[in-house]
């Protein structure tokens, strides 16, 4: 199930820029999304259904508000099965959902301008977060000391984890020259049969917004590096059991370090309603 990277097509497509996609992201917050997106996206109805129920119950006046949408979904059940429809209310725990909702919701589509979106996302034939992560390692392929296959599945894993943590749209942007000497951040190493040591870093504002979206309890600096170290730990521990399931690998999480970065590291650029940090996945430590 693709649920978290439709935000990652329309950024990739060109469909939305980088503010576009950051006031989107914004707007997800308020998308509740309804069982007629849903039902779309998951390509179970198709968008002239759609269109001819809204109209059937509005007339000619058409809208794409997302409360004036939801009075249709009782009508949107004829449509489909209860399996179907379970189906589909199971989708809100996604991001990709949430956007699209928010497309509707502010204007930015309607369902026949979603469905064709839709079914360009869904016949793709390279992911998009694979896409842009490609891009990367064209740039950094001289600098990346962990094997790439292996750094593009943590890197999907940590996308997902983090869209979670954050209940927001997370994007890779494209790679960046930047001086990343006042940035503070947080890692984990792997140890085992493919050494890789995973971090997250930003400026110290956009730092302690991602901990405190992780632990509404952080206060200050040192229980920011607390908070975002035990997300790495839980995320590395977990990452490291589906390697041992997944490809037989061997490897076991050391202690988190925190701190300052002490020089130019590299990192892949994310963006999401936090703002923009930077994930590291490469061999060496970065503190």
């Amino acid at each position: 199930m693709k649920s978290h990277d439709f935000g990652q097509y329309l950024y990739n497509e060109h469909r939305l820029s980088e503010e576009q996609s950051a006031r989107l992201i914004a707007a997800t917050k308020s998308a509740e999304p309804t069982l007629a997106v849903e039902a779309l996206f998951l390509q179970l109805v198709s968008a002239e259904e759609l269109t001819d129920l809204f109209r059937s119950t509005y007339g000619k006046k058409f809208a794409s508000i997302g409360e004036t949408i939801r009075s249709i979904d009782d009508r949107v059940r004829t449509l489909i099965t209860p399996r179907q429809a379970l189906r589909a209310e199971e989708l809100k725990v996604g991001q990709s959902i949430r956007l699209a909702q928010a497309l509707m919701n502010n204007g930015l589509a309607n369902f026949l301008k979603l469905e064709r979106l839709l079914n360009e996302y869904h016949d793709l034939q390279v992911p998009p977060l694979e896409r842009m992560l490609t891009i990367y390692y064209e740039r950094l392929r001289e600098r990346l000391a962990v094997d790439f296959p292996f750094a593009i599945d943590l890197m999907r894993d940590l996308h997902m984890f983090l869209s979670d943590v954050l209940n927001a749209t997370v994007i890779i942007l494209p790679p960046t020259e930047f001086d990343y000497h006042e940035e503070i951040g947080s890692s984990v190493a792997l140890i085992g049969d493919v050494p890789a040591v995973t971090g997250i870093f930003a400026d110290e504002r956009t730092f302690m917004r991602l901990a405190t979206r992780y632990d509404d309890c952080v206060e200050t600096l040192e229980d920011g590096f607390d908070a975002m170290s035990e997300l790495l730990n839980v995320f590395v521990g977990h990452f490291a059991v589906k390697a041992a399931t997944r490809r037989g690998l061997e490897e076991e999480p050391e202690p988190p370090r925190c701190g300052e970065l002490s020089g130019d590291i590299g990192g892949f650029l994310m963006m999401s309603d936090v703002g923009k940090f930077f994930i590291y996945v490469n061999r060496e430590e970065i503190f």
